[in-house]
C-alpha cells in the first residue's frame, strides 16, 4: 500500500483546534481574545483630563501580552492604559482592575460604560 504524505492532516488538525479554542479573533495564524474595559464606577472630567478609573476585573492569561484596541470606543475620550495594584510578569496570571482614560470633550463617565477593548495575543517566551 502506498502513502502519500502531505501537510493537510496537520492544517486540519490546526483547524479543530482553533474551533474548539476559546479565542475571538484570528489573522492569518494569530489567534487572540478581545475584552471589553467597563467602568466601575462614575468619574466627571475636563476636555484633556488623564484621570485614573476603576473597571470591572479583566483576567490576561499567563504568555499574554496586552494591546489597546485603537478605536475610540467612549464618545468622550480614550483608555491609554490599563494595570493592577501590583505589576506581575508576563509568566504569570493577571488582573487588570484600574485603566487611565484621557478625555477629548467636557463629560462624565457612568458605571458600566463601555470605555475600552483589550486585545489579548498568546506569545511564547523565547528567553
Amino acid at each position: 500500500m502506498v502513502r502519500i504524505v502531505t501537510r493537510l492532516g496537520k492544517i486540519r488538525k490546526e483547524v479543530e483546534d482553533l474551533e474548539t479554542a476559546k479565542v475571538d479573533f484570528k489573522i492569518g495564524t494569530i489567534v487572540g481574545k478581545l475584552r471589553a474595559i467597563i467602568a466601575e464606577e462614575e468619574i466627571d472630567f475636563k476636555e484633556g483630563d488623564a484621570k485614573p478609573l476603576k473597571i470591572k476585573n479583566i483576567k490576561i492569561p499567563a504568555n499574554h501580552i496586552c494591546f489597546l484596541y485603537a478605536y475610540a470606543e467612549n464618545r468622550y475620550g480614550h483608555t491609554i492604559a490599563v494595570g493592577e495594584e501590583t505589576p506581575l510578569p508576563i509568566s504569570m496570571d493577571r488582573n487588570v482592575d484600574h485603566a487611565t482614560f484621557v478625555a477629548a470633550l467636557d463629560g462624565s463617565i457612568k458605571k458600566d460604560d463601555l470605555i475600552g477593548v483589550l486585545i489579548l495575543l498568546p506569545m511564547e517566551l523565547m528567553r
